[in-house]
């Protein structure tokens, strides 16, 4: 091989390493506890990206301290009050279209 088909190998390896991670980013859902100075403990549920990590949970909130009694809603890292991401949770779509008990018995072709 000579010097040039080595440069389009590298390249086309590069290029490939790009893709598959645009793709399929490693990402992760942690459970990450904190002990507070007050000897109170913080869960906070973290959807890591590899190079950056965001609180995120579609449950609940993302940031609980039960003794200190704060909870906070976060979606992708933007902070909501209770309301707003309440109201967001309500938009949400239900049963995809091909989940929908509605189909059942009913052949496509």
């Amino acid at each position: 091989m000579n010097k040039y088909q080595i440069n389009a190998e590298q390249a086309r390896r590069e290029q490939l390493d790009k893709v598959q991670k645009s793709v399929n980013p490693k990402t992760k859902v942690r459970r990450v506890y904190r002990i507070e100075k007050d000897g109170s403990k913080t869960i906070a549920h973290v959807l890591d990206f590899g190079d950056r990590a965001v609180l995120h949970n579609m449950e609940g909130p993302a940031l609980i301290n039960e003794q200190q009694r704060k909870k906070e809603y976060h979606l992708n890292g933007i902070e909501y009050d209770y309301d707003t991401w309440n109201e967001i949770q309500k938009g949400r779509e239900g049963l995809p279209w091909y989940k929908n008990p509605a189909f059942k018995g009913t052949v496509r072709f």
